[in-house]
This record gives structure tokens, C-alpha cells and sequence, in this order.
């Protein structure tokens, strides 16, 4: 913040969101009011630098969330905040800082803020297994003089945001391995730092939650408040500085803001702690791949991601896979990160590929279920998994979530091995040697930010049921969460052309947003919904061409998903089979029908529609019959194209 971004990204808005009015909207849906609310940012606790510091921070954690057994209490805290900020004593110099909990409370009609800086030193007198470090009264005390300057250092920094005292916010150090009782120079036990008065929190309230949950009430919620814009004004920051992030490889000084979901998608230690992989679920839209991308920027800048720790991305569909490829080099990861797909007929997974690799991701999961020969699937997934952590594991293939699967590792250092699901496409009947694994995520994401509301209308209706469980031989349904869009943008309506009304309507509306309208080319993606001698490109071009002078500029239609993605030439509107654009999106999608393509009781037909649709990000037109619009029950959610196509 602080004047260096002022927009949000969001795929639905060309020039993206206003940061301040998204703000507003983002709180409300991630972090909903409840009567007895608790959030936390991040969703779990992460570890942090050495390990008893973390323990004591852990605590701290755990407490905090605790207190939703309280009544009448919203509460969200982040911990572990670094930024820059400016006071007057560094003379309008940068400075950085980082926080380690920073609460923000609604209780009771007031609004407070309280800052926590938590220390893990502890003396004889506390006494607490598994704890290494005995501190003395020295090195307390200095302790205790540096986490009173970080208070001061942040509040100097958070006075200039403000229109009130910075007194307003609560200030607090806790200590859950120290006692509140010591001893003076005559051995008599006294009250340590009376005179510091509520400033400490000992290990006396820290150890049950109950005690943590009566202090709470009776010193945070009874002490100082700011008022309501001083407490939006911060908590916005703090949820920018924890949930956001420049994206420079879309357009320099957008902010990416992460929903819940995703934040606990990238939070995950799952990997870390056990080696197993990481399940993922999610529909169309809801940023499956640009999470692996954003996860791989994370590990690189963290020092887990280079030369001598390669990660593998792989996936299906080519389109998608050269669109990770572009990313990569825009990210700087090229060099680091190789990409493969998988194949559902041939053998012979990653043959010519003997590298190992700390991390492996594979996107389109859901599409090796469609692998029918058993030796096809065990060899893939033995493949990866002898890859995977630089080969450290069993190659037998057994089923895929066999705690066995992996050798006997004592490291804490694993890789990240990601499985990511798309939920709609997962709703086949597998062959019974179909991975376990895949059926049980860890993590289900169902917050669609990729296309505007009218455009998830229109397709939600068709989200289907996810990847069957198998129980023996029998197959049944798995229930899933609805999903839901994510931000607030409506965009324009769903535009219609009716095709019997109008003669060769698809090269008629490429022209018309070509020409007339603004729409560059390559933004346009058309989808057949069954291909045909009529919509190939060559029959479109020459189509096309009648309407334009010779070997002038023109829209030119190409049917390859790769040269498309990784050329991206000003003139070329892609045409293509809608399967093959899986994973990739576009600002504008044509869907053309023909009589006899669509049948509202096939199931895969309705599948097919939701695919098309949810490749969109801006505005979807539709040309096809109007027994289609009332198959798909879109009478109120379309409009008549409102451009001049009769020219």
C-alpha cells in the first residue's frame, strides 16, 4: 500500500478493482461477521525461525483462537507481518519491521486493536518439559527491553495512519515459559514488573485456555478502543500486507488479494511434515494452476527452489501446459522448474527424463482416471513417486496413499507433491485401479474468481458431482461444497444471437467485435460445441475474407492451442475443440450450436457447456437456437447481441 498500488487484480476487470471499495467487499465475504467469530492469517499455524520461539508462538496461536467460545466476539488476527513503514525518527527512511500478532476486535459495539509481541525466554521457576533454554535475569531483562522497543518502534510507524493517539492501540508481551513470580535480592517471592502494570501476559494465563479466555475479557475488550475508520484503516493494511502480493508478470503495481481457501492452500505443511502429497480439489476458475505458479515463486524466494532443488510440473492438455511454460520464464523460474505431460495410452512416463526433483506438481489430475490399462497407471505413478524428493521413494506401486508407499525418511525437509483435482471433470466412473488418493482432497476450493457473476450464472448450474469413492466394487458420490464467485463483479450480461435469424451469425459477430468494437483479436476464443466441416478455420477465414480488402490487416482464425498461447500474434482468434482449452482462459468466449449439438439430458453435454463457459473471464456470446437458451434455462440471463451484425 502506502501509494505504491492502488488496484486489485481480478480477471474480470480489464484495469483491475479499486483497492479501497474491493477492501470493504473482501472483509465481508473472507471474513464474515458470526457471533462468536475467530480468523487467523494465516489459516494455520507456520513455523517461523528457531524452534522455541515457534513453540511459544504456537501457544499464542492456539489461544487466540480459543477464544471463540466467547460471546459477542469478532476477532481476526495475522501473525508474523513483515513491511516497511516510515516514522519520523528514520527522517522519512524506510524502515522494516515485522509484527508477530496483531489482533483486530469488534465487541460489544467497540473496535480495538492490540499488538503482541511474544518471547519464549523462561527461568528455574517455570517448570515445563522439553524446554532446552533456561534464561536468567539478565538476559530476561534484556529480553524484555527489546520487545518494548519493537511495541514502540511499530506504534511510531502506525501514528502517521492515524487521526487519534496512537494510545488507542492495546499493547501486550507474552511470556508462556516465564512465571509471574520471581524472587528480589532477599529471596522473597514477588509479583515480576508490577510496575509495568497490564503489559505482561506469564505463563500462569497463558497455560490454560479458560485463564487466557478471563484475562481477555477483562483487559482486552475492557481497555482502550480507536475509532471505527482508524480501525478499518489499519486492519485493511494488515490484511494487504498478509493476503496480497505484487503480481508485476500481469501488470506492474496490480495486488493480487489471496482468498481464504487459497491462503490455506499455500499455508499447508502437509508436505513438509510427512512427505505425503497434497490433494486438491477445485472447480473451474477457482485458480488451481496460477496457485502452483504463485507456490513456486514462494519456494524460490524461500530458498527451496533452485539449481540443486528442481521442482516438475505436469500436466495433460498442451495449451495448458505451454501457458505454465510462459509464466515460468515471466516468474524467473525457468530455469528451475521442467514441465512434462502424461499420456492415457502410451507407456514409458518421463523416458526420456532421468532427473530426480525435490517437488512435483501435477495439474489435471482428474484426467489419469481416464487411463483404462492398469500397467499404463502403475507406471505413471510409480514414475512420480520415484521422483519425487529426489527419488526417496518405493517404486513398487502399490495404491497411491499407502503409507508405505515412501522409504523410511528422518528428514523434516521433504518437497511439496501436489495432486490438483478439477471437481467437474472428476465426475466419471474410474476403472477400479484408479489412485485412492485422488477421491479424498485435503483441500476443497470453491471461491470462482476468474469470470465476472453473469458468467458464472450461467454455468454454476451445470457443476457437477465430484470424483466417485470406490468401496470394494461398488462406486457412490462423494457431496461437495457449492461453489461460489469470489469477488463482487457482475460484468455485462450474457449476449445471444439467435442462428436462425441470421445468415453466417459467427463470422458476422467476429467482425463486428473486431472492427467495430475494440475487442483485440487475440482475446477471442471461439468453442464449437461440436466441430464440424462449418466452424474450421480455414471456412471461417474465408468467410472473413469477404468483408475486407485484399492482404489488408484482418482477424485470422487458427485452430493449434500451442502456436496460439505461445505466440499470441495481434491477429489470430483461436478456434478450437473446448476440451483442449482446459485450464487456460480468455476475455471473450463465442460458443457457436448448431441444431442437434445439444442434449440438456446427456450428461456429458452438460459437462461440455460448463467447460466452455467457465474458460471466460469477461463477456460470453452465445449463437445457437433458441430451444437452446430454454434447454439451458438461460431465458433471463441472456440479452440480444446488441451490435450492428447485418452490415
Amino acid at each position: 500500500m502506502d501509494g505504491i498500488c492502488d488496484r486489485v487484480y481480478l480477471p474480470s476487470l480489464q484495469d483491475g478493482a479499486d483497492l479501497k471499495e474491493y477492501l470493504n467487499g473482501y472483509i465481508q465475504r473472507e471474513f464474515p461477521d458470526g457471533r462468536n467469530a475467530v480468523y487467523s492469517v494465516p489459516k494455520r499455524f507456520r513455523r517461523f525461525g528457531e524452534e522455541q520461539a515457534s513453540l511459544a508462538e504456537e501457544i499464542t496461536f492456539k489461544r487466540l483462537h480459543g477464544l471463540n467460545e466467547l460471546d459477542d466476539l469478532w476477532l481476526l488476527f495475522v501473525h508474523n507481518v513483515s513491511y516497511g513503514g516510515r516514522s519520523s525518527k528514520t527522517i522519512g527512511k524506510l524502515k522494516i519491521r515485522e509484527h508477530d500478532f496483531v489482533l483486530f476486535i469488534r465487541s460489544s459495539g467497540k473496535f480495538h486493536v492490540a499488538l503482541i509481541e511474544v518471547k519464549s525466554t523462561h527461568d528455574s521457576n517455570t517448570q515445563i518439559p522439553d524446554l532446552s533454554i533456561i534464561s536468567y535475569a539478565k538476559v530476561i531483562k534484556n529480553n524484555k527491553r527489546s520487545a518494548m522497543h519493537q511495541l514502540q518502534g511499530h506504534c511510531e510507524i502506525l501514528e502517521s495512519l492515524m487521526t487519534e493517539s496512537v494510545q488507542s492501540i492495546q499493547q501486550y508481551i507474552f511470556w508462556p515459559f516465564l512465571g509471574a513470580l520471581t524472587t528480589d535480592p532477599k529471596h522473597t517471592v514477588i509479583e515480576r514488573w508490577k510496575e509495568d502494570r497490564n503489559l505482561h501476559v506469564f505463563e500462569n494465563v497463558l497455560t490454560k485456555q479458560h485463564l487466557f479466555n478471563e484475562w481477555f475479557l477483562s483487559n482486552v475488550l475492557n481497555g482502550a478502543s480507536l475509532q471505527e475508520d482508524n480501525f478499518l484503516k489499519l486492519m485493511n493494511r494488515y490484511l494487504v500486507l498478509s493476503c496480497g502480493f505484487f503480481v508485476n508478470e500481469i501488470r506492474d503495481g496490480l495486488l493480487a488479494l489471496l482468498t481464504q481457501e487459497q491462503l490455506q492452500l499455500l499455508d499447508s505443511e502437509l508436505c513438509q511434515k510427512t512427505g505425503k502429497p497434497l490433494v486438491v480439489h477445485g472447480a473451474a476458475g477457482t485458480g488451481k494452476t496460477w496457485l502452483i505458479l504463485r507456490k513456486l515463486q514462494m519456494l524460490h524466494q524461500t530458498g527451496k527452489l533452485n539449481k540443486q532443488n528442481r521442482a516438475l510440473y505436469i500436466c495433460y492438455w498442451p495449451g495448458i501446459k505451454c501457458e505454465v511454460e510462459q509464466k515460468l520464464k515471466t516468474f524467473g523460474l525457468g530455469e528451475f522448474v521442467d514441465t512434462a505431460r502424461f499420456y492415457i495410452s502410451q507407456t514409458g512416463f518421463l523416458l526420456r527424463n532421468n532427473k530426480p526433483y525435490k517437488h512435483i506438481f501435477i495439474d489435471e489430475a482428474e484426467v489419469t482416471c481416464l487411463v483404462f490399462e492398469k500397467i499404463i497407471m502403475e507406471s505413471m505413478y510409480t514414475v512420480i513417486y520415484e521422483r519425487y524428493h529426489d527419488g526417496n521413494c518405493d517404486c513398487r506401486y502399490k495404491n497411491i496413499g499407502d503409507e508405505d508407499i515412501l522409504k523410511k525418511h528422518d528428514s523434516k525437509d521433504w518437497g511439496e507433491l501436489w495432486f490438483l483435482v478439477d471437481i467437474n471433470q472428476a465426475s466419471l466412473f474410474l476403472p477400479k485401479h484408479s489412485p485412492n488418493i485422488l477421491k479424498t482432497p485435503h483441500i476443497v476450493l470453491s471461491k470462482v474468481m476468474r469470470t465476472t457473476g453473469n458468467i458464472f450464472d450461467v454455468f454454476k448450474q451445470f457443476y457437477t458431482l465430484p470424483m466417485p469413492s470406490l468401496h470394494s466394487s461398488i462406486l457412490s458420490q462423494v457431496s461437495i461444497p457449492d461453489i461460489r464467485l469470489g469477488h463482487h463483479v457482475l460484468g455485462p450480461p450474457i449476449y445471444w444471437i439467435d442462428s436462425a435469424e441470421s445468415a453466417e451469425p459467427l463470422i458476422k459477430v467476429i467482425i463486428d467485435m473486431c472492427s467495430s468494437k475494440g475487442f483485440k483479436p487475440n482475446d477471442v476464443c471461439v468453442l464449437p460445441f461440436l466441430t464440424n466441416d462449418k466452424y474450421t478455420p480455414e471456412k471461417i477465414n474465408d468467410g472473413i475474407d469477404k468483408y475486407f480488402v485484399q492482404n489488408g490487416y484482418r482477424p485470422k482464425c487458427v485452430y493449434d492451442v500451442e502456436t496460439f498461447v505461445c505466440d499470441r500474434e495481434a491477429n489470430q482468434i483461436l478456434v478450437c475443440w473446448g476440451l483442449r482449452v482446459k485450464g487456460l482462459e480468455f476475455k471473450v468466449v463465442i460458443i457457436a450450436m448448431d441444431d442437434d449439438d445439444f442434449d440438456v439430458k446427456d450428461s456429458e453435454d452438460r459437462k461440455k457447456f460448463y467447460i466452455m463457459a467457465s474458460r471466460c473471464t469477461c463477456l460470453l456470446v452465445l449463437i445457437s437456437p433458441q430451444l437452446y437458451v430454454e434447454q439451458l434455462g438461460l431465458q433471463h440471463s441472456v440479452c440480444d447481441y446488441p451490435f450492428g451484425i447485418d452490415f
